[in-house]
């Protein structure tokens, strides 16, 4: 393991004060001196050999994007966006020791996910067990654009099963996909039947559900154990009627997320407090929602 740089995160869990404070100073290019504390709902870790995600075309700068050598650094670079703890996605093999190191050395800090072929079968279920058990894994990552398959196939069944037994969330993309591959499966609607027929699962989606927003946002208000991970829209393009959403009946579904290295951690921050979102509903927005979500005790501080 690549040493670390020190880390200085010795504020409060949380809440400094609110960011809709007076501002007079600038941190991370917004004119904000103290923020609420956050967790971003999720990072892949791709961050680790970064440029090469294959979506240039949609993130023009996103080989630009820093390698991060150290859980030490990467939390360094969070907390500059008073972001304090973190989920990450294990993107491929070669990344799970080093997830998984991070996870033991900051257990409330860092909590790993894994992506999942369900084409494989019992011998991915196997694997995910296995993943649970030596690197702390407790979120499976499906998108469906990786299968071509939506959501509702019996493909992923098990993998709901596994997860409720292991008290694992899911969480799976709802939207058009950024890989240029078919983007029906990822309507959201498909959540629907989902969360009928598993209702202990805690079933989270992510890339904002665009453009069928609506679907999203009635999906997740019907059911009590479906969530949105915010991620991977940059804030200043989100639908009026979505951010509404946060504000009123998705105020505890609704999570701050990134999925970096698609969305900089700064432009993230600095674009969501450009919303308005309500002071009340922010620190839900920010931290509490993935808590609940992902069942964990992460400290912020």
């Amino acid at each position: 393991m690549p040493p670390g740089f020190p880390l200085a995160v010795s504020r409060s869990e949380a809440t400094r004060s609110s960011v809709w404070s007076e501002p007079n100073g600038q941190e991370g290019g917004s004119v904000i001196s103290d923020r609420i504390r956050a967790i971003d709902s999720l990072i892949n870790s791709s961050f680790l050999n970064p440029g090469g995600e294959g979506l240039a075309h949609l993130f023009k700068d996103l080989k630009e994007r820093p390698k991060v050598d150290s859980p030490e650094q990467l939390l360094e670079i969070l907390d500059k966006s008073a972001i304090g703890a973190c989920v990450v996605s294990i993107m491929e093999p070669a990344h799970s020791e080093w997830v998984g190191e991070a996870h033991r050395r900051y257990p409330k800090k860092i909590l790993p996910a894994m992506i999942v072929d369900p084409l494989n079968g019992m011998d991915e279920v196997r694997k995910v067990v296995n993943y649970h058990e030596d690197y702390g894994v407790r979120c499976l990552r499906m998108p469906p654009f990786r299968s071509s398959l939506p959501p509702t196939d019996r493909v992923y069944w098990p993998f709901y099963v596994k997860a409720i037994e292991l008290d694992m969330a899911v969480s799976m993309n709802a939207g058009m996909p950024g890989p240029r591959r078919p983007g029906w499966v990822q309507n959201p609607i498909h959540y629907d039947e989902v969360a009928f027929h598993f209702p202990e699962l805690h079933l989270i989606m992510t890339h904002c559900g665009q453009p069928w927003i609506d679907e999203a946002i009635s999906t997740i208000a019907h059911w009590d154990n479906v969530y949105m991970s915010c991620t991977s829209v940059a804030p200043k393009y989100w639908r009026e009627d979505f951010v509404q959403f946060i504000n009123t009946r998705g105020k505890e579904k609704m999570m701050f997320g990134t999925e970096y290295p698609t969305i900089p951690w700064a432009r993230a921050r600095d674009e969501v407090e450009a919303l308005g979102l309500r002071p009340q509903v922010a620190p839900l927005f920010f931290a509490e929602n993935a808590k609940r979500a992902y069942r964990w005790e992460a400290d912020t501080g």
